[in-house]
């Protein structure tokens, strides 16, 4: 099979990281103790330069403009952003594994090459929407993931964790394939836009909504929404640091992209339909906001307090979809962008302290600010970040959010918002006050971390950058991916004909 340039630009971003991933583990297997650290360095390099080249090669295509497809793969704007996206989180991820598996005694390859093929599963699912490949890439990308849960066998939690992860995660996985069947049974098409078609115009079958509940259950499993979260802090808890800040934030990022894709699909012209979805969407946000928030105020372990936190900023990102408008989807790309910092900074803290293992309670950190003051202020700008406290990008991405909701109509929506908000500060300052305002439980010096320690710091930096100055990351990335990488429900409503075409 002869393949053409513009398919071969099109595999290119996930084909290296996918032979890095094949790469690595062939590059582990002389056990000689004399080059253990050569091979952890070249074994790091590789996951690196791999996610380096692509990148650069998927900004490249940015910049040029350039949308390429091959078969029912097609990086368009949108997927060019998740990919980005994806990318950032995981670079972010392997620079803080360095450090933390090495504290830790667990440095493995298959550590690294588990994360490359969850990024290369992450890049197939934000870049399709025929269902049968959205489903081979949902696989592709979670089997590793809880296969990660679990990585570091000598803790007693890993393995619990990993269980509940992978039991949960085969019971949303079931629910989503049975959508799909309902789907295609009802539709006679695996192609999203094709099923929206079909979807579109009448009353829907009571069948295909059922298929359409079942393939939201996935959805929402994933992005850890009530009442599908449980799994997520017993999840959290057990996973390498790093891990759990990537699980965080890129497994919720892309299927909210995907999510933008179906919101945008033209079944959601279809009255009874749409607003089925978007009432089902607002119950859901407010009860992942309301459970997400009111749990985390009772938690003494950091980790299970970001958890609960992940799951009540689902609740933020899912308001977007009941304004349902392009300047929503925009907001929440912002938001997801100014997520990726704020978490990835918050987890990635734990490997800079050097608190390895169960040392994550929150009195941990008694004295931590003053021991490294650097590390505590970027990590505090985290804190108040995902509080929504200005001028930081937090704060900004909420604003995008909340306003979108008033002008769409959705008072009510965006007050229960900026309550959640204000209850979140409760337990974000929690550890801020255990760094500044309370005595160290322990006089040693702390284990130095310089590279997960320069990732918070940057971090920090840039998520004032993105308060004080939106419009570069707004008007650069979130707008042209919603413009130009989408088909807008409001074309299709001024021209009704292309739904017969």
């Amino acid at each position: 099979m002869n393949i053409s340039h513009i398919e071969l630009t099109a595999i290119l971003p996930l084909a290296i990281p996918a032979v890095a991933a094949c790469l690595i583990p062939i590059a582990t297997l002389d056990r000689d103790q004399n080059i253990q650290k050569w091979i952890r360095s070249v074994i790091f390099g590789i996951a690196l330069i791999a996610l380096g080249a692509s990148f650069f090669y998927t900004v490249r295509l940015w910049e040029t403009g350039i949308q390429p497809a091959y078969g029912h793969f097609s990086l368009d704007r949108l997927a060019q952003f998740a990919v980005i996206f994806v990318l950032i989180a995981a670079i972010y991820t392997v620079l803080q594994l360095w450090d933390h598996l090495h504290h830790e005694g667990w440095v493995k390859g298959e550590s690294l090459s588990l994360l490359l093929f969850s990024v290369v599963g992450m890049m197939i699912f934000a870049s399709t929407s025929n269902l049968v490949l959205l489903f081979l890439a949902l696989e592709l990308f979670s089997i590793p993931l809880y296969a990660l849960t679990a990585i570091v066998r000598a803790r007693a939690r890993a393995l619990e964790g990993g269980v509940k992860y992978f039991l949960t995660g085969a019971v949303a996985s079931s629910c989503f394939l049975m959508g799909i069947v309902l789907l295609y049974g009802m539709t006679g098409s695996f192609d999203l836009r094709q099923i929206g078609f079909e979807l579109s115009s009448g009353s829907p079958d009571p069948l295909a909504m059922l298929g359409v509940a079942l393939l939201m259950v996935g959805f929402v499993f994933k992005v850890s929404a009530a009442p599908f979260h449980q799994w997520t802090p017993d999840a959290y808890e057990a996973a390498p640091h790093p891990i759990s800040g990537f699980m965080s934030v890129a497994t919720k990022g892309i299927v909210l992209i995907v999510l933008i894709r179906i919101f945008s699909a033209p079944f959601m012209l279809n009255a009874n339909l749409g607003s089925r979805m978007q009432t089902a969407m607002a119950v859901l946000a407010v009860a992942t906001l309301v459970i997400g928030n009111l749990t985390a105020l009772a938690q003494t372990n950091y980790k299970r307090m970001l958890a609960y936190s992940s799951i009540s900023h689902a609740g933020y990102l899912l308001l977007g979809f009941v304004a349902g408008t392009g300047e929503a989807f925009q907001a929440m790309l912002f938001y997801l962008c100014s997520y990726l910092l704020m978490n990835l900074g918050a987890f990635g803290v734990l490997s800079a302290f050097g608190f390895l293992g169960d040392n994550t309670q929150l009195r941990n950190f008694r004295g931590m600010g003053w021991k490294r003051p650097g590390l505590g202020i970027a990590v505090t700008i985290c804190f108040l970040s995902l509080a929504g406290i200005p001028p930081t990008a937090g704060f900004f991405g909420k604003y995008l959010l909340f306003k979108e909701l008033i002008f769409q109509g959705h008072v009510t929506l965006a007050i229960v918002g900026i309550l959640a908000s204000l209850v979140s500060v409760g337990y974000y300052l929690k550890p801020i006050v255990a760094m500044y305002m309370e005595p160290p439980v322990d006089e040693s010096e702390p284990i130095v971390a310089p590279i997960a320690g320069a990732t918070v710091l940057v971090s920090g930096a840039l998520i004032i950058l993105l308060g004080l100055f939106p419009g570069a990351l707004l008007d650069g990335l979130a707008r042209p991916s919603i413009q130009e990488g989408l088909v807008s429900i409001m074309d299709l409503k001024d021209e009704p004909e292309n739904i017969s075409e």
